[in-house]
C-alpha cells in the first residue's frame, strides 16, 4: 500500500466524519448516505478509488453507532414493539433510498 493512496483514504474517511458530526442528525445522514452508496455503486469506478469511497467515505459517514443508542433507548425503557417497528422502518426506508440512487445513476450513465 502506498503513502498516496493511505493519505487519500484517511483524508477522505476524516471527511465523511466531519461531515456526519456536522449534520447531527442520524435519520439524515442515513438518508444521504444510501442515496449516494446507492448512486456510485453503479457506476463504473476504479478498483482503488471504490475502496476509499466505500470503505473510508462511507464505513464513517453512514456509521450506524447512532442508531443503536437512539434503538437501545427504547430498550432501556421497555418499548420492544416501537423498537422493531423503527428498525424495520429505518432498514427498509435505507433500502429503498439506496435502491433510487441506483436507479438515478443508472439512468444518468
Amino acid at each position: 500500500m502506498n503513502k498516496k493512496y493511505l493519505l487519500t483514504f484517511l483524508l477522505t474517511a476524516y471527511c465523511a466524519t466531519f461531515l456526519r458530526f456536522y449534520f447531527k442528525n442520524n435519520f439524515v445522514i442515513s438518508i444521504i448516505g444510501s442515496f449516494l452508496y446507492g448512486f456510485f455503486i453503479s457506476r463504473k469506478i476504479s478498483k482503488s478509488k471504490k475502496e476509499i469511497l466505500f470503505s473510508g467515505f462511507f464505513a464513517c459517514f453512514t456509521s450506524f453507532s447512532g442508531f443503536v443508542h437512539f434503538l437501545y433507548q427504547f430498550i432501556i425503557q421497555g418499548y420492544y414493539l416501537k423498537l422493531f417497528i423503527y428498525l424495520n422502518v429505518i432498514v427498509i426506508l435505507n433500502l429503498i433510498i439506496m435502491y433510487i440512487g441506483f436507479q438515478l445513476s443508472r439512468k444518468i450513465t
